[in-house]
């Protein structure tokens, strides 16, 4: 486990506009600001990450090596239908615009499977939060 999103979950108009690039969704518009300087504030998005999301977590995805930035791929804990975000991950896949997760290819929606968001796992994916397949 890399880091956990804790703390009350609040309404997005209730966190400070310059806060919101840290916050973590966990519901629809509710959002978890991580503790300021701690290391979930520096975990940064990128279109071929080496962590996911899993609840309110965030995992690693692959070994990590010393010094490697930790990232994970925001379009998987937000799920706000406007929103978009440019990217310069600089991956050879980078998509170049973030969007919310109903807008991901379906080829990623496969690769993340339940390494989303809750509140995202539970809107999209029902038979998967049971542990059936679909």
């Amino acid at each position: 486990m890399v880091a956990t999103f804790r703390g009350p979950a609040k309404w997005i108009w209730d966190i400070p506009e310059r806060y919101w690039p840290y916050t973590f969704q966990v519901d629809y518009d509710r959002y978890v600001l991580p503790r300021k300087n701690g290391r979930a504030w520096y975990i940064n998005h990128a279109c071929e990450p080496n962590c996911v999301v899993s609840g309110r977590s965030i995992i690693t995805a692959r070994k990590i090596e010393a010094g490697e930035e930790l990232t994970f791929d925001y379009s998987t804990d937000i799920d706000w239908p406007d929103f978009e975000m440019a990217c310069q991950c600089g991956a050879l896949n980078c998509r170049k615009v973030i969007r919310a997760y109903r807008r991901l290819p379906k080829r990623l929606k496969r690769r993340y499977g339940r390494n989303v968001a809750g509140f995202i796992l539970r809107e999209y994916h029902p038979m998967i939060r049971r542990g059936q397949s679909k």
